[in-house]
């Protein structure tokens, strides 16, 4: 062997001429069979080419006539990792690290592997070998971050990361990991500067410009958030997830038609990605073009489900806790389409067992009570736990738990800690932060903490947590109704929800079985609105009457259209005071709709419609039901919150309930009230009576008075909570 021929072979090999390389390999061994790092380097060179078995033997040859040098047995060990043998990588890995002492490599791979394997406490020593072996070693110092925070300290994990990048400051890995504990803590803005780091340092760097976009996604910068993402998929084109999470903030944006395109073409071209077959069969828009519209989106997504049942023995999804992911997924519209969704939803939650069943069969098993405990152990799963709807609604359920008879669990799945969520925290018994965490983990968290039963608030409202809600996790669990339609799913045993707001048919619109709580089912606080403020703060015309249809544009079916016409044509003083969307496209194709209906009516939206910007803090919110005349109630879904905050401020309802719970939630509380004079039977008689009340002054006021002095019968009510432990402690024992 001359040392020419062996330097040529090398650089054939490392300007990625494989073909040439293994030639001039093959021809130096024929000449000196016994030449260790030859057959070392043909072994390399097969690895790259996905030739296992050669490899293999090539490894072995060099291993016979060499001995069991490290660098020899980490290829090995590498090669064994690749044919799915991680008990063969972990020996030949440990072997090196004895062959060679002092050498970080062994102890990297060592460390990578068992983190694989979800042993994060034994990667951590790998890791700590690894940096006493090479102090100045990137690598080792990030994946020593990489364990700390899978073992839950975080702040040792941003020690690691911070010391990573003083080392090297263009390491792009540990930018990225800065990045996202930056982001789960709240700081954006030192969050997207490590991420933008990253992404300079290596433009193709896909999973770092998809945290740039996520991180403008939820400062709802949107533009941003959709030119990172464009980057992400030019950086891989072919990169499946780049492309679907892109397609997510197209159709978040309103892009409706755009993205179900795109969902469809990588169905296409990888039809085993379940998260894009989803997608592409269940996609709804978020604002329909009209009620004929709405019927074949309905059609085509009844169609799409059973498609997606068709094609369940051809999905890949990856090993074990991981396919979880693959199944974060919500049918949050379906909702707003005003129908009983029962056997759709149903036909959903088959869809999800059938799925993720066979990948992970031990998180279906069932649970049975542990015997011998005081009190019942009661868990609360929620992404809302904070100042909204959720968390106004369901908190109650948590602080005004009798700690005597109950030992209470919750578990928050967002990053966002605000006020509610820390009274929350403190009334727990055990409080449970887990923001970006696998799901793996969550749902292996919540069986060792051995609950008697578990509660989610509001299913369908955040894909996590509908996806944890698909698997048995507790002996007993059950449905909110913080979003009030039926989740389907085959383990979720009870809905709970408000007897006065269902109607007497309630237990065909469920697959669960039904808890009727009394009032609003909940403890909910007096709303407190500011005190100062004019209609020309919220650009509302003086001397006009203000009709307030405060819903998001997503909850309003088209079959409202029409009343806010009548009403605005009836009263040509009258304007309506409506809110738009975070998505400019949303608020104007909403707009052109109900544009439509008005100007059929001689009425112009831009001189009798005010859009209002979509976030008003909640005080100053308050003082706006406080300056309009009458709230026009939604049909098919009522206002909930929305009428609570009215009514808290004294103002008119008028509601023309529908069918299902979720369009007969304000009929409820009128009557809880005393008012029912505002319960249309028609939605002809919604309109009449929503013009008495904006033209009667004398009327309007003689209501106000009545609701503001009965509002007693609404909040501050801790009758649902009594209610709410004996439903519990019933169904905890398996009574019904």
């Amino acid at each position: 062997m001359t040392q020419e021929r062996l330097d040529a072979a090398r650089a054939a090999h490392q300007q990625g001429d494989i073909g040439r390389a293994l030639a001039a390999y093959d021809e130096i061994l024929r000449d000196d069979p016994a030449a260790a790092d030859v057959w070392h380097l043909k072994a390399m060179a097969l690895h790259q080419s996905g030739e296992l078995d050669a490899a293999q033997a090539s490894i072995g040859q060099a291993i016979t006539h060499g001995g069991p040098r490290a660098s020899y047995l980490m290829l090995e060990g590498a090669l064994c990792q690749d044919r799915g043998d991680a008990a063969g990588a972990e020996a030949r890995f440990q072997a090196a690290a004895q062959a060679r002492p002092g050498w970080a490599p062994p102890h990297i791979e060592l460390g990578a592997l068992h983190l694989d394997q979800g042993r994060a406490a034994d990667a951590l020593q790998d890791f700590q070998a690894a940096v006493d072996a090479d102090a100045r070693s990137v690598r080792a110092w990030n994946n020593l971050g990489i364990a700390l925070q899978a073992l839950g300290r975080v702040d040792e994990a941003l020690r690691a990361f911070n010391y990573t990048v003083s080392l090297d400051a263009g390491y792009p890995v540990a930018h990225y990991n800065l990045a996202r504990i930056h982001r789960q803590r709240g700081d954006a803005k030192r969050a997207l500067s490590h991420a933008q780091a990253a992404v300079r340092t290596r433009p193709q760097y896909v999973e770092a410009w998809l945290l740039v976009g996520d991180i403008h996604r939820r400062n709802r910068e949107i533009p941003q958030a959709l030119a990172a993402f464009a980057s992400a998929v030019r950086a891989d084109p072919n990169h499946a997830t780049a492309r679907i999470t892109r397609a997510e903030m197209v159709a978040e944006a309103g892009g409706y038609n755009e993205a179900l395109a795109e969902y469809r073409a990588i169905s296409h071209h990888v039809p085993g990605n379940l998260r894009a077959a989803l997608a592409a069969n269940l996609l709804l828009p978020q604002v329909y073009e009209g009620t004929e519209h709405l019927e074949r989106v309905r059609h085509q997504y009844s169609e799409g489900l059973e498609r997606l049942h068709e094609s369940a023995p051809r999905f890949e999804l990856p090993p074990g806790a991981l396919a979880l992911e693959e199944m974060r997924w919500t049918n949050f519209y379906l909702a707003y389409q005003g129908r009983n969704d029962r056997e759709l939803q149903r036909r959903y939650g088959e869809l999800h067992r059938r799925v993720l069943e066979p990948a992970v069969p031990e998180l279906f098993a069932p649970r049975a009570r542990k015997a011998g405990r005081d009190r019942i152990r009661v868990g609360f799963a929620s992404h809302f736990f904070f100042n909204c709807t959720a968390g106004r609604y369901f908190s109650s359920w948590i602080t005004r738990l009798d700690r005597a008879r109950f030992e209470s669990f919750v578990y928050y799945t967002n990053e966002w800690v605000a006020d509610d969520t820390r009274t929350i925290a403190a009334a727990a018994g055990t409080f449970r932060h887990l923001p970006g965490r696998p799901l793996g983990d969550i749902a292996r968290q919540v069986i060792a903490d051995e609950l008697d039963i578990l509660v989610y608030p509001e299913l369908g409202m955040h894909p996590e947590t509908f996806a944890l809600a698909g698997l048995r996790l507790a002996p007993v669990q059950c449905s909110g109704w913080g979003h009030p339609n039926t989740t389907g799913l085959p383990e979720m045993d009870w809905f709970i929800s408000c007897k006065d707001m269902e109607p007497a048919d309630a237990a065909s619109h469920y697959t669960e079985k039904l808890a009727l709580l009394p009032g609003l089912g909940t403890r909910y606080a007096v709303p407190r609105a500011d005190e100062q403020g004019t209609r020309a703060d919220y650009g509302i015309p003086e001397g006009r009457t203000a009709y307030l249809v405060p819903q998001s544009i997503f909850k309003i079916h088209p079959d409202n259209d029409d009343l806010i016409a009548r009403v605005l044509e009836r009263d040509p003083g009258g304007v309506a005071v409506m809110f738009a969307s975070h998505h400019e496209n949303l608020t104007q194709a909403f707009a052109a709709r109900l544009g439509r209906a008005l100007e059929a009516r001689g009425v112009d939206i831009h001189e009798r419609v005010v859009f209002l910007a979509p976030f008003i803090p909640h005080a100053r919110y308050l003082r706006l039901n406080a300056l309009c005349d009458v709230m026009i109630d939604t049909l098919h879904w009522s206002g909930g919150n929305t009428s609570l905050d009215a009514l808290a401020m004294g103002l008119p309802i008028v509601t023309c309930p529908g069918e299902l719970m979720r369009g007969r939630q304000s009929q409820a509380m009128l009557r809880l009230l005393g008012v029912e004079e505002l319960v249309a039977r028609t939605p002809d008689e919604l309109v009449e009576k929503v013009l008495r009340v904006g033209s009667d002054r004398a009327w309007r006021e003689e209501l106000s008075g009545r609701i503001l002095g009965a509002c007693g019968a609404l909040f501050e009510r801790d009758e649902p909570v009594r209610a709410l432990e004996d439903f519990l402690e019933r169904a905890a024992a398996g009574r019904d």
